[in-house]
């Protein structure tokens, strides 16, 4: 699929389409969430959720097995990528084979029967999501941001107003269902009709091979970190009633939403670059400060705005009947924002091939915050959000020691190149405490003179730090210099 150039828009391979991707793909997942699970209640939603978080704990194993590798991998020809196509595809189909034996187990330990047939519904979408993500890997290779961008632009939608039209006739959790079917659809269909990736099947054992090593425990990694929310949702339904399950769903989606423009966007620009530069060490280590700066420059002052504006958000949002979430967001905003202080360490260990760091990293991520339900056993959303937010604070140092260590550099080095961020959402949240006496009562008012005071004093104050000029991040990525000779 080829896009005409315009002169109003960035190029097909721009960075700046990452951020329209992630901003546009955050914006109608929130939108989403929040007016589908306002429609239908909180006890169908709980049961939805606990549905779709299933669902989507077995779609990481097809839908990241070789999303990673075939970035990462220098010599790439049509047997790998044919070989992961395949491999991917085949793996939705086991997954798609297991989505009902975990769908009754879930049934069992909670006592919602539904979450049996809503699983089943949902299985045959794998296969076709785990052929996207294995396609989303070849295209990003290439940096074909606009081509990625064009999922969100139309399968979000599409499945937003399928979402809202079961919703409206009664359908209760199925139109949570209805939401993820007709983007998952949506996606594959784009991939399929621009011929972006080779189509034929193969599975050649050599090129799996060389895949493998990255693949393997990357697997691992991205399933147990991707998943440990599914997991964490799924394990809070057995210990508290649907109606927590469904309010702490609420409140860590407001959150998460927000935060995926950080995640997502700093995935796409690190993961390519770092993995063309792995031959390079000076030009790779000087890549990751520009990433990472690009990355504390997104992740604080969206931490810092949702922990400032969280009763707002959510009460503007859903309604006062949900306001115990507010509690429960502004927690795990707060533990987010060291997060955002060190780069993507995950995109830095795959480019170098070291995935089984990733591996232990995201065993700790899971372990963490189950460990804390079960010993804690919350039965309010602020004690789920104190589980939950605990990871971070505890895997920051050995994440930030190993990452530098890697790069051969130090802590005043990483500093030099995030101060910005920090600057920024400190006058971001000096601007928006002072305006507090005088928010009008309405919530949604009150969200909205928060969050443009704050943006532009964010803006103002970054892009002054930054010496008048956009994030080194943001720039065309340039080809490899060669390392002077020793």
């Amino acid at each position: 699929m080829k896009f005409p150039r315009t002169r109003f828009l960035p190029g097909p391979k721009a960075p700046a389409w990452v951020l329209a991707e992630t901003g546009t793909g955050a914006v109608f997942s929130l939108l989403s969430m929040l007016a589908v699970s306002r429609n239908i209640g909180t006890v169908a939603a709980g049961v939805g959720a606990l549905a779709i978080a299933t669902f989507l704990l077995l779609d990481l194993v097809g839908s990241t097995i070789m999303t990673d590798a075939v970035i990462q991998w220098r010599r790439l020809d049509q047997r790998h990528a044919r070989s992961a196509l395949t491999l991917a595809a085949l793996s939705g189909v086991g997954t798609g084979l297991l989505l009902g034996l975990a769908g009754l187990a879930v049934a069992r330990a909670t006592g919602h029967g539904q979450i049996i047939w809503l699983c089943l519904a949902m299985a045959p979408l794998l296969p076709l999501s785990a052929f996207s993500g294995a396609a989303a890997g070849l295209v990003l290779r290439e940096h074909r941001y606009l081509l990625l961008a064009t999922r969100v632009f139309l399968g979000q939608p599409i499945g937003l107003a399928c979402g809202l039209l079961l919703a409206s006739e009664g359908a209760g959790p199925w139109a949570m269902m209805a939401v993820q079917a007709a983007n998952t659809v949506i996606v594959f269909l784009i991939f399929v009709v621009a011929r972006a990736v080779p189509l034929g099947p193969m599975l050649d054992r050599a090129a799996l091979a060389d895949l493998w090593p990255v693949a393997g425990p990357q697997l691992a990694s991205v399933v147990m970190l991707a998943g440990r929310y599914r997991i964490f949702i799924i394990v809070l339904g057995m210990i508290a009633a649907a109606h927590i399950v469904a309010v702490c769903n609420v409140g860590f989606r407001l959150l998460d939403s927000l935060l995926m423009v950080v995640a997502s966007s700093t995935l796409r620009i690190t993961l390519p670059r770092l993995s063309a530069l792995q031959d390079h060490p000076e030009q790779f280590a000087e890549t990751y400060g520009e990433t990472a700066q690009f990355q504390a420059l997104l992740g604080w002052p969206m931490a810092a705005g949702v922990a400032l504006t969280a009763h707002n958000l959510v009460v503007g949002l859903m309604g006062p009947q949900w306001q115990s979430a507010a509690s429960g967001a502004r927690i795990v905003a707060c533990t987010a924002l060291i997060a955002y202080s060190y780069g993507d360490v995950g995109s830095l260990w795959v480019a170098v091939g070291k995935t089984r760091i990733n591996s232990f990293t995201s065993a700790a991520a899971v372990f963490v915050p189950v460990a804390g339900l079960l010993l804690l056993r919350p039965h309010t959303p602020s004690a789920a959000a104190l589980c939950w937010g605990a990871t971070g604070l505890l895997l920051a140092p050995p994440n930030i020691y190993l990452a530098l260590r890697q790069i051969r550099r130090g802590p005043v080095w990483l500093l030099r190149h995030t101060w910005p961020a920090y600057l920024a959402t400190a006058c971001m949240v000096a601007a928006v405490l002072a305006i507090n006496p005088l928010l009008p009562a309405a919530p949604l008012l009150a969200l909205l003179c928060q969050a443009g005071v704050g943006a532009v004093v964010f803006i103002a104050v970054a892009f002054l730090a930054l010496g008048r000029r956009l994030p080194k991040a943001l720039h065309m990525h340039a080809p490899p210099v060669a390392e002077p000779a020793a």
